[in-house]
């Protein structure tokens, strides 16, 4: 199955699918939340949004046969903190980054500027490992 497919096929489906959501205190200073979606065999979707001082992050890990297969991540950087009189909402900015797997193994890297990082540098292969191990813990957190 194609990446794209199966994230169209996650996504058109994600509401007849089992929802569980508990907290994650441990991997943020403000807290965060993990939502898994599970089929009736597995999971396929793990949303995973963590709350800091100076921003926030918002991640959609998608699932195959218990495999990574695609990571969207969304990072959100504020002016100040939000307890701030200074704070602006409007003054936030957002970064995207996407994160593509098969076969066990990270295939493409799209940063926020829209550049494909080259597969053979070394902050690919950093950012692959890295990638890779986070998408296999929160699975097994949210199992």
């Amino acid at each position: 199955m194609e990446i794209r497919k199966l994230y169209k096929e996650t996504q058109d489906n994600k509401s007849t699918y089992k929802k569980l959501t508990q907290d994650d205190f441990e991997n943020s200073s403000e807290g965060g939340e993990l939502t898994a979606f599970k089929d009736s065999k597995e999971v396929r979707l793990i949303k995973a949004k963590y709350y800091g001082h100076m921003g926030q992050s918002e991640s959609e890990y998608y699932y195959l046969n218990n495999k990574i297969c695609f990571i969207f991540r969304k990072d959100f950087s504020y002016n100040m903190p939000p307890t701030q009189p200074d704070y602006d909402d409007n003054k936030t900015t957002l970064k995207e980054s996407r994160y593509y797997f098969w076969g066990g193994k990270m295939i493409r890297w799209i940063t926020p500027d829209g550049k494909y990082m080259d597969t053979k540098s070394i902050e690919f292969v950093e950012k692959s490992a890295e990638q890779l191990e986070w998408a296999s813990e929160l699975l097994e957190m949210v199992n």
